[in-house]
């Protein structure tokens, strides 16, 4: 009896631990299954925007409207992290890098197709479209209207000016409007004559001087061509007199410490010997008329 029932439980026993190892493998899902079964959804396509063909150009001034934007503050940074022997080990950086100064003219003969933007945009002249109106200003006498210039025209270049006077001028240069050939624009007319009051309120004794011996030269220029004019002027009591007597007041004021007055004087004699030497030149040169 002992002999058969020894076999029995050692059969059952091995039934039972075949049974527990085959419903384990069946509970578990194979590493396939499971793969299958977790395997994430493919990802959505990207769709790529268009290339851009061709980017618009900047204005030449953009980092000074726009110092904040991307391209220039990273060069600023990049000036701003620069090592003091960055420029010593790296001379041709475009950080370290400076254009050459190109030296200033004091006048321009104008060529065909110029034009005022073009010429102020000249590096030997002042280097910036923006500042047009300021060859405007110091050429009125010869440039009636600001679109029209002609070819033989000398154009005087004015030289040490403030940055208040820079300023106004390009303010005038991006909100003038539109424009019209033959015709004086009204904004001009308000722009130069904001300018004069804001020139003569903010000189300086050696710019008061330097506006009265230029204002001589252009006396001698305009009795050289026959057109020494008569002025009306509060200096001088409100009664017509001649320049000479106007820049004598001029000289006066400042020697008096009237600086701004000085100027003031200065500059209409200025102006107004000008006027003269065009007018004078006009009328050598036209023709009899016989209406």
């Amino acid at each position: 009896m002992t002999i058969i029932t020894t076999p029995v439980r050692t059969l059952l026993t091995l039934i039972a631990v075949a049974a527990f190892a085959t419903g384990c493998v069946t509970a578990k899902p194979t590493e396939t299954e499971a793969g299958s079964a977790t395997a994430a959804a493919p990802a959505p396509a990207v769709v790529l925007a268009p290339a851009v063909v061709a980017a618009v150009a900047k204005p030449d001034d953009w980092c000074t409207r726009y110092p904040d934007a991307f391209e220039c503050a990273a060069v600023a940074a990049a000036a701003a992290t620069t090592s003091d022997d960055w420029c010593a080990r790296y001379p041709d950086s475009f950080v370290c890098q400076e254009a050459a100064p190109v030296p200033g003219i004091t006048a321009y003969v104008v060529q065909a197709g110029d034009h005022l933007w073009g010429i102020s945009s000249q590096p030997k002249v002042y280097g910036d479209p923006y500042q047009w109106p300021l060859l405007f200003k110091r050429n009125r006498a010869e440039i009636k209207d600001a679109d029209l210039i002609y070819p033989g025209q000398m154009i005087q270049i004015e030289r040490d000016l403030t940055d208040t006077q820079v300023q106004e001028a390009m303010t005038h240069a991006r909100t003038r409007g539109a424009w019209a050939l033959g015709v004086t624009e009204g904004s001009d007319l308000v722009y130069l004559a904001a300018a004069a009051a804001s020139d003569a309120q903010n000189a300086t004794a050696a710019q008061a001087e330097q506006m009265i011996a230029q204002a001589k030269t252009d006396l001698d220029a305009s009795k050289a061509a026959g057109a020494e004019w008569r002025l009306v002027d509060k200096a001088t009591g409100g009664s017509a007199v001649s320049l000479s007597k106007l820049i004598k007041a001029a000289e006066e004021a400042l020697k008096g410490g009237d600086a701004a007055e000085a100027y003031r004087i200065a500059h209409r004699v200025s102006e107004a010997a000008q006027s003269g030497v065009a007018q004078a030149a006009s009328q050598a040169g036209a023709g009899p008329n016989f209406n």
